[in-house]
């Protein structure tokens, strides 16, 4: 009796009628309860070439542990430990400091040597002050024990540029002479005074072990005695020296030369003069 009264009520309201209960409910009746099904989708069609730009690919996602970039901003390059690329080369180190020379074609540059010398035939020391980048100042003594030859002065040198591999230098001396007339080791030597210039052209070029010279001087001496006379010396010498320790350097110098005196002046007769010496630099600064 229920049963037929909510049959009737179902029929009033438009519904479809519900099978019995345990029978088969038609097909019709479940499509209507689930509602209309959709329609499948299709997968997207390939695109054609040159139709329009590529679509934008999908970001990639940040490596675990990292924080994704800001929109528009480059990521940070990983470090090359990361990335397993070869670190970058360590800067060369700086080159040794240019060896200092007064025997040299080089000026000091501002820096201050000193020069020892001492052989057949004489022993001297120089010092030099640099008071520009091309110009030296500095002061000498040398004594010449063969001749008994006593020289205390001045000199300047200036830089004047390369030719070749070879750097020039002019040098110029100013000195008072003595000659204290000993003739033990010549007999035509006489006593004398007098002032000594002492023009030469030095060259010089650095090799991989040091540093070769040569100079080239036209010493005059202007005497004093019997009346006043004329000493001219010139002479070429090279020199090879090389670091020692620290900033000293150690060489040996050698050269030929030739005096010859007029008026009152030693040596009238002229002679032939070789030399030989042990060099010692110091760089002071």
């Amino acid at each position: 009796m229920l049963a037929s009264l909510a049959l009737q009520l179902l029929a009033l309201s438009g519904s479809p009628a519900l099978p019995p209960a345990g029978a088969a409910v038609p097909g019709s009746l479940l499509a209507q309860a689930q509602g209309p099904e959709e329609p499948p989708q299709n997968p997207p069609l390939p695109r054609k070439p040159g139709t329009g730009p590529e679509p934008a690919a999908p970001p990639a996602p940040p490596p675990s542990g990292g924080t994704p970039a800001p929109a528009g901003q480059a990521a940070a390059p990983a470090p090359a430990a990361a990335t397993g690329a070869p670190a970058a080369a360590e800067p060369a180190p700086h080159p040794a400091p240019r060896q200092l020379s007064l025997l040299s074609g080089e000026a000091l540059g501002g820096g201050s040597a000193l020069l020892a010398e001492g052989g057949w035939s004489s022993i001297g020391l120089r010092w030099a002050q640099g008071v520009t980048a091309k110009d030296d100042l500095g002061l000498l003594a040398d004594f010449d024990w063969a001749f008994t030859e006593l020289r205390l002065g001045g000199l300047y040198r200036r830089a004047l540029g390369r030719t070749g591999s070879f750097d020039v230098a002019l040098r110029l001396t100013l000195s008072w002479y003595a000659d204290l007339g000993s003739t033990w080791a010549h007999s035509g030597n006489l006593e004398d005074r007098g002032i000594e210039l002492g023009p030469a052209l030095q060259l010089s070029r650095h090799t991989a072990g040091g540093t070769l010279s040569m100079a080239f001087a036209l010493p005059l001496v202007v005497t004093t005695r019997r009346g006043g006379g004329l000493l001219f010396s010139p002479n070429a010498a090279v020199a090879y020296e090389v670091p020692l320790y620290g900033d000293f350097t150690l060489g040996v110098q050698t050269g030929l030369g030739w005096r010859g005196g007029s008026g009152g002046a030693p040596l009238p007769g002229g002679r032939g003069e070789l030399q030989l010496l042990l060099v010692g630099g110091y760089k002071i600064y």
